[in-house]
């Protein structure tokens, strides 16, 4: 019985034990599972002064080259595809002929229809002959005129069809790309061929509302490209958009010569305007925006917290962008550290090195 007991008493200490543990371990485990508030942490940034900094009278915008025209060669009448004498590369000319869809069927049909013309036209003029002589009624001649009346229109209808057959350029160019041979058959506005004209080229840029005011209709523009380092082209200016995008920017068409096909369409380019002044402009680094130059905002370092502040822009500067609005000269930007803060973190500017 004493045995029993002291049995018992080992089991109830062993068991006691190891529920002391599993609460201990439990404490632990519940410690790390706590989220630790770094909200009052200081989060080391860099900051920059904003400044007035020159820049330059010419403005310099990328862009990309564009054929002036392009267009789809289609066809006008559905059929076989009798002749097609194009390549890729072809040279063809505005309102050259250079292919044909069948239309031999349209053809018969457009004889049978013209002499069905003429029988009716003379039943016609028999009708009114008879009716001068009160020999039949006026409805007889009536019919007749609309028998020959409408087989005229189906003639001309057919001689429109049959015409809708020669394949035609519809501007002067280069064939690009070639859908359909001969012996195909096409539909009526089936692709057949692409066509482009780079006898000129044009190019779009977008001009922020600044600047834009200082472009004119007809002005020359400069144009540059790493494929001919050392040569300028030039261009003028054939369209300036009269309304603006969300960002306050404005499509500028311009159109340049393009002799002997020097330029191909999809070159990069620079386009650069001289906009006849120089003068110093707010500017700030684009490593210090928050989110690019669509949605722009900067960080501004008041004492040790961080405070977000929407901004507008105006032309970029190589590194930098111009300020138009929403900060003054002097104030601290955070250029450094800005993907770990948000409006009001704490900061701490660290040392200029």
């Amino acid at each position: 019985m004493k045995t029993r007991i002291i049995t018992i008493a080992i089991i109830i200490g062993v068991i006691g034990a190891i529920s002391f543990k599993l609460v201990a371990n439990k404490k632990k485990i519940d410690e790390s599972k706590k989220v630790v508030d770094r909200s009052q942490v200081a989060i080391f940034v860099t900051t920059t002064k904003v400044a007035l900094l020159p820049v330059s009278g010419n403005l310099s915008l990328p862009a990309v080259l564009e054929p002036k025209e392009k267009a789809t060669l289609t066809a006008s009448t559905q059929g076989k595809i009798e002749i097609l004498n194009i390549e890729l590369g072809s040279r063809v000319a505005k309102g050259q002929t250079i292919g044909t869809v069948d239309t031999k069927i349209k053809q018969i049909n457009l004889q049978s229809t013209e002499l069905t013309i003429n029988k009716a036209k003379t039943d016609y003029e028999r009708n009114k002959e008879l009716l001068a002589g009160n020999a039949i009624n006026e409805t007889a001649v009536t019919d007749a005129k609309f028998n020959y009346e409408n087989n005229k229109i189906q003639a001309e209808q057919l001689k429109q069809q049959i015409a809708d057959g020669k394949i035609i350029s519809p501007i002067s160019g280069i064939i690009t790309d070639k859908k359909l041979t001969a012996g195909e058959y096409a539909n009526i506005g089936t692709p057949i061929a692409s066509i482009v004209d780079v006898s000129q080229l044009k190019t779009v840029v977008y001009v922020n509302e600044k600047d834009v005011y200082e472009l004119k209709l007809g002005q020359s523009a400069s144009i540059t490209t790493d494929v001919y380092p050392t040569k300028t082209f030039n261009g003028r200016i054939i369209y300036i958009s009269p309304q603006g995008d969300d960002n306050h920017n404005y499509k500028v068409d311009i159109l340049l010569a393009n002799g002997n096909s020097a330029l191909k369409a999809g070159t990069y380019v620079k386009v650069e305007f001289n906009l006849n002044k120089s003068a110093n402009a707010l500017q700030i680094p684009k490593k210090a925006l928050g989110d690019g130059m669509k949605n722009p905002y900067v960080f501004v370092a008041e004492g040790n917290k961080a405070v977000l502040r929407k901004i507008v822009l105006g032309r970029e500067v190589g590194e930098n962008v111009e300020v138009l609005s929403g900060l003054n000269e002097g104030e601290q930007i955070i250029t450094e550290g800005i993907i770990n803060i948000v409006d009001g973190s704490n900061i701490q500017i660290a040392p200029n090195k």
